[in-house]
């Protein structure tokens, strides 16, 4: 047997049993390779009262998308997923029920979108994906990985929609936002579907799953015996966490104003922070508004319509060199090159980019060709 070569030193050493017997190990190894640091910290700080504005209205659409298939609406009652038998009722919006769950999940978007500098937060987090195979509460509930993740999944893509089509954030804190989201949920995803398979049951012990189950007698919302979530719990915020939402946090419609279309930090100079005038920069936000505006609401209308009237322009045409040009126009800022799409290439109108020296001959024909007529 050949003897080990050593480790390079540019290489971490990550201990495999620890990610599965240390929560603390695991949660390092995530931040590491996800690249989850104080940048993103500062990010979910500044995206706080925006998610905040917004957890009302997710939590109605995630529960009106639960209940609207029969396999996920089913587990309201028999509070299994595995159970196939028959229901003795269907929940509705309107039920007791489904009032006190969506009650649960505001506290939980609120846990999210909370202070994530304190392990208490990933233990919580951890805590979520074990009370959803019938342990850590006192009425046991057992919800397939599947179901979770797909739930996850919508609010996630909710959280982006929203942030993304805000009037007044500017493009690089949109990606801030979104990329610590984005970190926080998948950490949140692992830490739920890490309950549903069998990896690292050679590093468990059985007594380490006895601790699991005696942690049953805990109520709902509650870690190691202390309320964390819902009025009286501690630690739910950052900053001076009085949990107060600034007027400017709202991502209720787009008015068109000036004040709809630009940060606090440029509207003082009438220009953004690269120096462009705000007519120009805002253009292309004109007439966006948030896709959930209105939907906190108890009864919102048109609930199943509103998140598809985001005007969502497309790039191409009906697929020809010319119609496929076209679509960049509605982009073009004055006083900057026109840009065309030809044949899936970037072409400036009035100039020259170079060729790519890799393309095919039938397609360096048609760019050129196409070039001319410009």
């Amino acid at each position: 047997m050949a003897d080990p070569v050593p480790m390079p030193k540019s290489m971490q050493h990550v201990d495999r049993g620890d990610l599965y017997t240390s929560l603390p190990a695991r949660i390092q190894f995530l931040h590491s390779f996800l690249e989850f640091g104080p940048d993103d910290v500062a990010a979910l700080i500044l995206g706080q009262k925006y998610v905040k504005a917004l957890i009302p209205a997710i939590v109605n659409i995630v529960y009106k998308k639960l209940l609207r298939y029969d396999i996920t609406a089913r587990v309201f009652t028999t509070r299994n997923s595995k159970d196939e038998g028959p229901v003795s009722h269907w929940a509705t919006e309107d039920s007791a029920q489904i009032q006190h769950r969506k009650m649960f999940l505001r506290w939980y978007l609120t846990k999210l979108n909370s202070d994530c500098t304190k392990m208490e937060y990933w233990e919580y987090l951890d805590k979520v994906g074990l009370m959803h195979v019938g342990k850590g509460r006192k009425n046991p509930l057992h919800v397939d990985y599947v179901f979770l993740g797909a739930c996850l999944g919508f609010i996630q893509d909710a959280l982006f929609e929203a942030i993304l089509s805000h009037p007044r954030l500017e493009l690089p804190k949109k990606i801030s936002i979104v990329k610590a989201l984005g970190k926080v949920i998948w950490i949140q995803n692992d830490l739920m579907e890490k309950w549903h398979n069998s990896d690292g049951l050679d590093f468990v012990a059985s007594d380490e799953d006895d601790e699991a189950l005696e942690e049953g007698d805990e109520q709902e919302g509650y870690l190691h015996g202390k309320k964390i979530l819902g009025d009286g719990a501690n630690g739910n915020g950052h900053g001076n966490g009085n949990g107060s939402s600034p007027d400017n946090a709202s991502l209720g419609s787009g008015s068109g104003s000036d004040n709809s279309r630009r940060s606090s930090e440029s509207g003082k100079s009438g220009k953004t922070v690269l120096g462009r005038p705000i007519e120009e920069a805002t253009h292309l936000v004109e007439g966006m508004r948030c896709p959930f505006s209105g939907m906190a609401r108890a009864d919102p209308p048109d609930l199943d319509k509103q998140r598809a009237m985001l005007p969502r322009p497309s790039l191409s045409g009906s697929g020809s060199p010319r119609d496929s040009a076209v679509g960049l126009d509605q982009f073009h800022t004055p006083g900057t090159p026109r840009l065309k799409l030809v044949n899936g290439v970037t072409v400036l109108k009035g100039g020259s980019l170079d060729l790519n020296p890799f393309l095919d001959p039938a397609t360096m024909a048609a760019i050129t060709g196409e070039e001319k007529k410009i």
